[in-house]
């Protein structure tokens, strides 16, 4: 079994006693929630609604760690848009070739494909191997995280550590009405890692993915409030009561580790398919205006500048953690 430390690069040194917080995307391409032709969709995502999320980077001084799916790469203009990225110093994740919401479910033969094909793409593109991943809907098992250990990754953050999955879900599935894809949010086999598993840093192995193990791939849990379990990721900003996300941000970003999660969605609206004339049915929050969006994004920032943390990357996290054995282990 690999050990952390075997995958892990050497850490920069860093201040223990400021807290370190990485601001992710997972990239749910609108060519994804349309459920368009890769090759020939024209996907804002990569341009408008990426530099918008570019522009916040260099304002606040700090790079992000972006998830993309391996299918998105199909497009020219995608994949030259993700190797700028890479090249200006952000961090690619992967996030699964074809999106299947039940990836974690899936046969692991099926599973292992989905993984590796964007892994492949993705090592294409930017000239080196990703290492940290994310199921998409945070669709985990014990068999996903066979998968990436065998691949070498170094990191996962699938495991969603708090019964709030189980109401995402239903919310899904009102969502996808009429989408094929939609019983594919309800094949799962981490029920009970959304109520049991550790809501610290953790090891999890192919033997267990909520049993904390002495060796293993390192698990960052979704940040969830460390009694109630709430979730703090930037969607929760547009349907949770404002009371309850203010209450999950301020008590999750008191953590040594925090990363923030945000999707293409909470920076895109109507007018970024104005020309294509479509418009996905799926998605939260898709009505609120660009200007709202950017707003809320900002007051986040804004918040944790003044609380005077240091911003990474998610595998600058990862490294730092797994140097200082600052994980719950067997």
């Amino acid at each position: 079994m690999i050990s952390p430390r075997q995958t892990a690069r050497q850490a920069p040194p860093t201040d223990p006693r400021v807290p370190k917080v990485a601001m992710n995307i997972n990239f749910d391409s609108l060519g994804w929630s349309l459920n368009a032709e890769r090759a020939s969709f024209r996907d804002p995502s990569f341009v408008a609604v990426a530099d918008r999320f570019l522009d916040l980077s260099a304002r606040y001084g700090f790079h992000y760690t972006i998830f993309v799916i391996g299918r998105d790469l199909e497009s020219p203009e995608a994949r030259a848009r993700v190797r700028d990225w890479s090249a200006a110093g952000h961090e690619i994740g992967n996030h699964s070739y074809n999106h299947c919401p039940n990836l974690g479910a899936m046969p692991i033969d099926q599973m292992r494909d989905e993984v590796m094909r964007s892994h492949d793409a993705i090592a294409a593109v930017v000239g080196s191997e990703p290492k940290g991943f994310i199921a998409p809907g945070w669709s985990a098992s014990a068999e996903l995280v066979g998968v990436l250990q065998d691949a070498g990754y170094v990191y996962d953050t699938s495991v969603f550590p708090s019964y709030f999955m189980w109401l995402i879900l239903a919310k899904l599935w009102l969502n996808f009405r009429g989408d094929p894809r939609r019983r594919e949010f309800l094949q799962r086999r981490d029920w009970l890692a959304n109520l049991l598993a550790n809501t610290r840093p953790y090891l999890a192995s192919r033997e267990s993915l909520y049993r904390a193990q002495r060796d293993g791939l390192l698990i960052l849990p979704v940040p969830v409030s460390p009694t109630l379990r709430i979730p703090c990721w930037h969607t929760a900003r547009f349907v949770f009561p404002q009371w309850l996300y203010e209450h999950a941000l301020h008590t999750c970003r008191e953590a040594p580790y925090f990363y923030y999660l945000m999707h293409p969605a909470d920076l895109s609206d109507p007018s970024d398919l104005r020309e294509s004339g479509l418009q996905p049915s799926n998605l939260e929050r898709w009505e609120v205006s660009q200007q709202t969006k950017l707003r809320l994004i900002t007051e986040v920032l804004e918040s944790l500048r003044q609380s005077r943390v240091h911003f990474v990357t998610l595998r600058e996290m990862a490294d730092e953690i797994i140097a200082r054995g600052d994980y719950v282990s067997a």
